[in-house]
């Protein structure tokens, strides 16, 4: 114990002293009463044992005891926050699929201790009985609270005893066009208490919390102009806030010549932004880097993708140890501090792959702090077995030529031309396996979805999404209406059939809607049309692509 913190602890625990007494003068030579020893030992010995009372109690209020076994005995003791052995705060996300067919997704809560790497699951972890939105709620480890609660990084209050959400209404919306209105909500932990920061008849979303204030971005439900402001969380006054107060924009000054994709991958303790500048793609060379004020940045590692250092960041948490960062295989995770810079420590004791997927994987994504002590709680439990699967249709052979031999319906613009950009439309989707949109874009039966805004840097996840109503193949092909300037979309069971067009062989199986995931990406902004041709419809879709690269996820 510091001497100073020892000092203000017995001060605390004794309170100021009495007033002395004015001194009683006397003769030089005046008999002084002599008290008995007895009762000067039994004063001595009443004041050892005020003195060591205090300090047991010192030691007591000091000594770390929240990391139990499941007996509850304790295994931890006071330690100072950056000292190692710690426990390190994780979600562990396990997939498991097979392409068309089955899936299965667990999340489990708990601590890496480091340097061990062993994984240990808190069995007493629990989130859903705090107020949050979303059937699974997210988890992050406040050692404030010593307990896990609903939120991210980006959520809890700066003192780590609240965190902000925001309730959706009305509740039972099917679709996100349907909400009339969202509220800003704080929950204090500690005190049990809800209360209503702010509302708006708009989309409110939650950036971070910081010292300013609970900053956040409003977006109309059917599309618009995405606002940020900065809402004062004890008041509920709200100010307009810039663009780059969202810490996932990079500035383009960063990005390196002729742009290029990047992704956002969470901020250290000073609230400085970490990017990776680069895709995943083996052999792609890439950066992580952290963005500092004035367009200036500090580069954490530079290297090819798939090279031996496997570093593959993905969640970011930071403490008085430095960053923590994930990686997305879930062999290892990361430590980045000033010194001695990047280092990792791999992982134990996850679970077991289930039988009968052919993809699965395994994260651990770091959800708090490095607390300190070592951790001993349960093992994970395995994933269930993938039922078994029937047969996969075989997929039929296309002659694309009579779908291509159908007029394009995309026009040039007038110059000057309003971009006349389609409305979006309710859709009840329902796909063979996993949850979709329910909003499209286009007449359809078939519909472009995935997102409400275009940009032009980087790639963007695209939907397809077709009417059971129709089961044919489906021929995509678009067009820049108001310059030059290409669409190219991408994914898995997407037929490039030549010059920018694309087919799926396969669409709707009744009861089931036909779905496509893949993605786009385009050279330039402006307004582009997308024909979407069955062999017995046209339907075409109009996009505005803006400058730049897209807002994070």
């Amino acid at each position: 114990m510091r001497e100073n913190e020892f000092r203000d602890r017995l001060h605390n625990a004794l309170g100021e002293p009495p007033p002395m007494a004015p001194p009683r003068l006397g003769a030089r030579n005046a008999i002084v009463r002599r008290g008995s020893p007895r009762a000067m030992a039994a004063i001595a010995i009443g004041l050892a044992i005020v003195l060591v009372a205090v300090l047991v109690a010192s030691r007591v209020s000091l000594r770390q005891t929240w990391f139990t076994e499941p007996g509850g005995r304790p295994v931890s003791v006071g330690l100072a926050p950056d000292s190692f052995p710690c426990a390190l705060a994780v979600a562990q996300i396990s997939e498991a699929g097979n392409p068309g067919g089955a899936s299965s997704t667990t999340r489990n809560l708990g601590f890496v201790n480091v340097p061990s790497g062993e994984f240990w699951v808190d069995s007493k972890a629990n989130v859903a009985n705090l107020p949050h939105i979303g059937s699974i709620p997210p988890a992050l480890y406040s050692a404030e609270l010593k307990r896990w609660i609903p939120a991210t990084t980006r959520t809890i209050s700066p003192d780590g005893r609240a965190y902000a959400y925001v309730r959706k209404l009305p509740a039972d919306a099917a679709a996100f066009t349907q909400l009339m209105s969202t509220e800003l909500h704080v929950y204090d932990v500690g005190k049990k208490v809800d209360r209503k920061v702010w509302s708006q008849p708009l989309a409110i979303e939650v950036i971070r919390w910081d010292a300013t204030g609970v900053v956040v971005s409003t977006l109309p439900f059917r599309g618009g102009v995405m606002n940020f402001w900065r809402v004062d969380p004890a008041s509920g006054s709200a100010v307009p806030a810039p663009q780059d107060v969202d810490p996932g924009r990079l500035p383009l000054t960063i990005l390196p010549p002729g742009g290029g994709s990047y992704s956002y991958l969470g901020s250290d303790a000073q609230g400085h932004s970490l990017f990776r500048i680069g895709s995943r793609d083996r052999g792609t060379r890439y950066s992580v880097i952290v963005a500092r004020p004035a367009g200036t940045f500090m580069t954490l590692y530079e290297g090819t993708a798939g090279d031996a250092k496997d570093f593959d960041p993905q969640g970011v948490s930071s403490d008085a140890h430095g960053m923590w960062i994930g990686n997305f295989d879930g062999s290892r995770l990361w430590l980045w501090s000033e010194t001695p810079g990047l280092r990792d420590f791999k992982i134990t004791g996850g679970p077991a792959s289930p039988a009968g997927y052919q993809y699965t994987s395994s994260t651990f994504l770091p959800a708090g702090p490095c607390v300190p002590g070592v951790f001993k709680g349960v093992a994970p439990a395995t994933l269930p077995a993938a039922p078994t699967p029937s047969p996969s249709p075989v997929p039929p052979i296309v002659d694309w030529s009579t779908l291509t031999s159908k007029p394009l319906q995309l026009d040039q613009l007038p110059a000057g031309a309003t971009c006349p950009i389609s409305m979006s439309k309710d859709i009840p989707v329902k796909g063979q396996s996993g949850k979709w949109p329910n909003y499209g874009f286009g007449n359809g039966p078939a519909y472009l979805s995935g997102q409400f805004y275009w940009y032009s840097n980087g790639g963007q996840g695209a939907l397809i999404l077709v009417d059971p109503q129709y089961q044919g193949p489906l021929l995509v092909r678009s067009k820049r209406l108001d310059g030059a300037g290409s669409l190219t979309f991408g994914g898995e069971g997407l037929a490039n059939v030549g010059d920018g067009t694309y087919g799926l062989a396969q669409t709707g199986s009744p009861p089931y809607w036909g779905t496509w995931f893949g993605f786009l990406t385009t050279d330039a902004p402006g307004c582009y049309g997308i024909q979407l041709d069955g062999t017995n419809f046209s339907a075409v879709v109009v996009i505005s692509v803006k400058k730049g690269p897209p807002p994070p996820a």
